[in-house]
């Protein structure tokens, strides 16, 4: 859109009918942010010439509504700094949403909540059915509750605007960091959940476990969690030994141990076997090409004595494999282990506020000291908590 074309629309639509003209068109995907200037924009609200006195923006924090009227002396302010926001604000979303090459949200289970460390309750598995004879009454089943408590935290950024990005018309630089403020943030919450699903941070006290409302441990290499293939595991003694990641016969030996070692917590019976099948498996970006090779190729060969047999591939694209540099990043023994499960089922990503945009609605001494126009605050409140432990299984791999 040209600066001309802006102008006559704010003539013709007045303040509070060009912004719904805008969102509506933006909306409707008639037009792009990418379409609009900056420059163009100060210029059809007339504020072009007196950028470094935008200080008549919503001392008040009125409502966009009520600034856009125009009986509002700042009229003109006011329409640049609420369009210009909006643009920016969904440049920011963009950013935020380009998922490419993120797996954050195939490993938990996004759960609305208004509470921070709220508490997830649950109780311990039932025991089964028993025979009734006839006449004779039913069974009292017992349970006991249990539940886990969750963690978030909140992050964010701001984003200043220049006025030499305005009066030199930088559309595409400002768009192009605010795409950048998106995308880092989105960034720093798939971190988030991969050193969580992992357990990173364990040994430093933050924990993603916390039953009952303290935290431990979530891949404890007694076994006691059902949940560990490796050294030290004296709960699962056949299961004490390091698998690493080279063919279809250890993620064989894997799904061998959830089948017999994963049992229920029920309190009154014998536990047994629980159905939770395995969908992907989690490696670092070192073992991706290897865990890809196992999980896709159509057949295996099996060597016996002198002679080769091909066969289809008994698992082949049974599992999802997801890899995250977040995991190699962790260094150490973190380059050779990994992960397989139902991570959804296991993690939970507790979002108090989703991603939001906010416009500065007062004046700041950036204003004065570096020439601030706007500046643009982006953030999130969430965190990720594990309900249980037997959903996921960690493998030693060294």
């Amino acid at each position: 859109m040209r600066g001309t074309s802006l102008k006559s629309l704010v003539e013709s639509l007045g303040a509070e009918g060009f912004y719904d003209k805008v969102c509506t068109l933006l909306n409707e995907k008639q037009l792009i942010v990418d379409d609009f200037s900056y420059y163009e924009l100060a210029e059809a609200c007339g504020v072009l010439p007196q950028l470094r006195r935008l200080r008549e923006w919503s001392p008040g924090g009125a409502p966009v509504a009520s600034l856009l009227r125009e009986s509002n002396p700042g009229v003109g302010t006011a329409l640049f700094q609420v369009v210009t926001g909006e643009l920016i604000g969904r440049k920011v979303i963009e950013g935020y949403e380009d998922a490419s090459g993120f797996i954050g949200d195939k490993l938990v289970t996004v759960l609305p909540s208004r509470l921070r460390n709220a508490r997830l309750a649950g109780f311990r598995a039932l025991s089964g059915p028993a025979e009734v004879a006839e006449g004779h009454p039913y069974e009292e089943s017992t349970f006991e509750d249990k539940f886990v408590t969750t963690a978030e935290s909140k992050q964010g950024r701001v984003l200043s605007i220049n006025e030499e990005l305005i009066a030199f018309d930088q559309t595409g630089e400002i768009n192009r960091r605010a795409m950048a403020l998106g995308f880092y943030l989105r960034q720093e919450r798939e971190r988030t959940i991969v050193r969580a699903v992992t357990d990173a941070d364990a040994a430093g006290g933050t924990f993603v476990y916390r039953p009952s409302g303290g935290g431990t441990v979530l891949y404890k290499t007694d076994g006691s969690h059902r949940n560990w293939i490796g050294a030290g595991n004296t709960t699962s003694p056949d299961f004490a030994a390091a698998v690493v990641l080279e063919d279809w016969t250890h993620i064989d030996k894997a799904l061998n141990y959830r089948a017999t070692e994963v049992k229920d917590d029920r309190i009154d019976g014998t536990t047994r076997p629980i159905m939770a099948p395995a969908r992907q498996l989690l490696v670092p970006e070192r073992l991706r090409g290897q865990a890809r090779s196992i999980i896709h190729s159509t057949e295996i060969t099996v060597t016996r004595t002198e002679q080769e047999t091909r066969f289809a591939n008994p698992i082949h694209g049974q599992l999802e494999v997801l890899s995250s540099p977040f995991i190699d990043e962790q260094g150490g023994q973190a380059l050779n282990d990994w992960y397989i499960g139902d991570f959804r089922r296991q993690f939970v990503w507790t979002e108090i506020w989703p991603v939001q945009t906010f416009l500065q609605r007062a004046d700041s001494e950036a204003a004065f000291d570096r020439d601030v126009v706007l500046r643009v605050k982006v953030r999130y409140y969430g965190g990720v908590s594990a309900v249980d432990t037997v959903f996921v299984t960690k493998v030693d791999g060294e």
